[in-house]
């Protein structure tokens, strides 16, 4: 899968950081520092973000339109929301026109906040052209590239950067880790939370 380099990536970021992008600015932050599935962040809500111990919870799905189970049982779990991501969350929050509890973090305007957006679409319009900015694909690239692409960048990111392989895969949450994630909650959570703001630190946030 093509990576996406922390320096790549503030140039993607930077490019989506204007006012009439600021939705898909904080899309392309959350996959970028979560590795959140596509289908696992367009299918949150407000009522998900848990403020006060610092996560989000995975409750649902949404993809090709509609709400789905998820991945796997061992998916639908929580993710390390650090201080400066809950920070960008807050302000996209307080920009957004849908931020009731039961409102999507990322809106369809078009269907005037009834459906999330699409992924598809979002990653077409507005992350492969930043991309394409950023060096990370040529002009006219046909290969597969979205925001799934987020969630090898952060991988690599952290196996290059002395992070343990538990943890990245706790981070990922795949099915594989599930036991030790079970046995070393308390020092896993710690070490998610160090290894997300290791990256955050990376791309200058």
């Amino acid at each position: 899968a093509v990576v996406v380099t922390p320096e790549q990536m503030i140039i993607v970021l930077n490019k989506l950081n204007v006012p009439e992008t600021q939705c898909e600015w904080m899309i392309a932050l959350l996959h970028a520092a979560t590795a959140l599935r596509p289908e696992e962040a367009f299918g949150l809500q407000w009522q998900d973000v848990d403020w006060k111990n610092g996560q989000i919870n995975i409750q649902r799905a949404w993809s090709k339109g509609k709400l789905t189970a998820g991945k796997n049982r061992n998916s639908m779990t929580q993710v390390i929301l650090s201080p400066v991501l809950a920070e960008a969350l807050k302000h996209w929050h307080g920009l957004t026109l849908y931020r009731e509890p039961s409102d999507w973090l990322f809106p369809s305007i078009k269907e005037k906040g009834r459906i999330p957006r699409s992924a598809s679409i979002c990653s077409q319009s507005y992350l492969r052209p930043a991309a394409v900015k950023a060096g990370v694909i040529p002009e006219g690239y046909t290969g597969r590239f979205g925001w799934h692409n987020m969630r090898h960048s952060l991988a690599t990111f952290l196996s290059a950067n002395d992070v343990h392989l538990s943890v990245t895969q706790s981070i990922l949450r795949h099915k594989n880790m599930r036991t030790t994630a079970d046995v070393y909650t308390h020092a896993v959570s710690a070490k998610q939370k160090e290894a997300q703001q290791k990256y955050l630190t990376a791309i200058g946030m």
